[in-house]
């Protein structure tokens, strides 16, 4: 019985890891074997459960740390005394704010990629507190449409861009990508110059529909600057448990599947942009000066929040450090043709 069971869990574990991954599918498990599909519930105890849109689960994609205890954006303002100010610099909230890699370098390079002027239009996908929407509006003057599926992040990044005094630049609006109705959506379909998005589509899986839909809401010819993960090469069983439990992701595409998405939904003069090395060597010194400023942390924001973090900040860097994780800019035109 011993050796049944664990040929059983073995056979449907691999199963499944294999699709996950996207790689390509084998035998499926005999009847014989789901008989103990049961036990991958042991095996695997903290796996959330999978769905064609991850994003869309707003709870359980508080398993990813980064998105928990939001308060620690007041309390960072407050231990720099900037929530009695009048107003906020919205550039000096971004080194608080913001959840993506290189700070306002990423933020400069999707407005010059744009060409974002006060005429333009953007919406962002995923914008979490809204920092890069406030920078972009900020800088260009552009039009930003905040898009976030969290409600206590949405409603923190409200707060802050009021604070910015920036409420009419940016909207702040909240749902999901691929559930809306995009025709009421920010200013509606076809009508934005630019879309940007960081770090966020990795949660999304189904990239056809989520690329389909960015494609609808740009204009012809309006630019995609979207900086996300990707699959160099296949992961380990340890990986995988890593990327959905730590980093809420799952099937991410490989270069050669994400152009063909790109190509399909409808973009052209694709940029696909490695970004691997510069994001290993990003990651590993965020953990390494975060455990430095661990005291400091911990006065302000205490000893749980800091631990839950540094939990997701090791398990990204473990990632990127294993090699088989990438990072990646994408800069794509939408086709002129409808």
């Amino acid at each position: 019985m011993e050796i049944e069971w664990a040929t059983a869990a073995s056979t449907i574990t691999n199963y499944c890891l294999s699709k996950v991954t996207n790689h390509s599918t084998p035998t499926p498990p005999t009847a014989n074997s789901i008989d103990y599909l049961s036990t991958i519930v042991i095996i695997i105890p903290n796996m959330a459960p999978m769905s064609n849109n991850m994003a869309g689960d707003a709870h359980n994609i508080k398993t990813m740390k980064l998105y928990t205890n939001v308060e620690r954006i007041k309390n960072e303002l407050a231990s720099r005394d900037l929530l009695k100010s009048g107003s906020i610099d919205p550039i000096l909230l971004s080194e608080i704010d913001s959840m993506h890699y290189m700070g306002n370098d990423a933020v400069e390079d999707a407005a010059v990629a744009m060409n974002l002027d006060s005429s333009s239009r953007v919406l962002d996908i995923g914008s979490g507190f809204g920092g890069p929407a406030r920078v972009l509006s900020a800088s260009s003057k552009c039009n930003t449409t905040a898009l976030e599926l969290q409600s206590d992040i949405h409603q923190m990044a409200e707060y802050l861009t009021k604070k910015c005094i920036l409420d009419n630049l940016v909207k702040h609006e909240m749902g999901d990508i691929l559930a809306l109705d995009l025709d009421e959506l920010g200013s509606g379909l076809s009508s934005y110059d630019g879309i940007v998005s960081f770090l966020v589509f990795l949660h999304i899986t189904d990239k056809p529909t989520l690329l389909e839909n960015c494609a609808k809401m740009l204009k012809p010819g309006g630019i995609a600057f979207i900086e996300d993960y990707y699959c160099r090469s296949q992961f380990s069983e340890e990986e995988v448990k890593s990327l959905q439990n730590d980093v809420y992701t799952a099937g991410l595409p490989t270069k050669e599947e994400y152009i063909s998405h790109l190509e399909a939904a409808g973009f052209r003069n694709i940029q696909f942009i490695d970004k691997s090395s510069e994001w290993t060597a990003y990651v590993h010194d965020r953990v390494a000066k975060f455990i430095g400023n661990r005291s400091k942390f911990e006065e302000v924001h205490g000893e749980p929040t800091y631990l839950s973090l540094l939990h997701f900040y090791s398990a990204v860097e473990k990632l990127f450090s294993a090699q088989n994780l990438g990072g990646v800019r994408i800069v794509a035109e939408k086709s002129l043709a409808e």
